[in-house]
């Protein structure tokens, strides 16, 4: 982006938030994976390198910990703060979502001249800001009823408890990998993005990335005199 004009895309509540995430689930990927696979070699490998058994659950509760401080902090964000709230309505799913993705679908099979015309969050985007979402809630939660399982034997039937062990140590955490390899190869690893978009770091875009990206986003800021 050298020497072209950057816009903030992202402020720094956002950027601190989605770091946060980054971390938290990046440590749990890595530390539920080697209690997932303890017994292959592999799982045996992150083991060792998380420095034991026990250091990998005391690693876990705390990126847990992390986990659940984020979402809590992110919905009071959503909640109280103005930003906030304009972004979260900016990702609520509209019937133009779907057009547009149908739009895209004609265009990469070339049944269609031009891209469709996107705002400030593409079905793309959208998509990925509430599957993750959903997921995260999900492992929240069942990670809560096997953290605290004493507690919860006392209120929920055992069968309660093994759902929450198989959505939590096998489906869940295999999704949750697809959707953070998905979201790593869309923001960071696609052509023109290849090998990292460091927007995620000081919140800037070019002002030629927000046009072809975002052409609405690009049209209305320009007519509020904003770039």
């Amino acid at each position: 982006m050298s020497g072209e004009r950057t816009i903030e895309r992202l402020n720094l509540q956002l950027r601190v938030q989605h770091f946060a995430l980054m971390v938290s689930v990046t440590l749990l990927i890595l530390t539920g994976v080697a209690l997932l696979y303890r017994d292959s070699a592999f799982g045996r490998f992150l083991i060792a390198l998380e420095g034991g058994f026990e250091a990998r659950g005391t690693i876990h509760r705390v990126a847990a910990g992390l986990l659940i401080a984020t979402a809590f902090y992110h919905v009071l964000y959503i909640l109280f703060s103005r930003q906030g709230h304009e972004e979260f309505m900016q990702m609520l799913v509209r019937a133009q979502d779907f057009k547009d993705y149908g739009a895209a679908l004609l265009y990469d099979l070339g049944l269609r001249a031009e891209k469709p015309q996107l705002d400030r969050y593409s079905y793309r985007e959208k998509f990925q800001y509430w599957a993750f979402a959903l997921f995260v809630v999900i492992m929240i939660i069942s990670g809560l009823i096997l953290w605290f399982h004493n507690w919860f034997f006392g209120l929920f039937p055992k069968w309660a408890f093994d759902v929450a062990l198989a959505v939590h140590s096998g489906t869940g955490t295999l999704i949750l990998i697809v959707l953070t390899l998905w979201h790593l190869y869309i923001v960071h690893l696609s052509p023109g993005r290849f090998p990292v978009d460091w927007s995620f770091w000081d919140g800037k875009i070019s002002e030629k990335q927000l046009r072809e990206e975002h052409p609405l986003e690009y049209k209305r800021l320009k007519e509020k005199g904003l770039l």
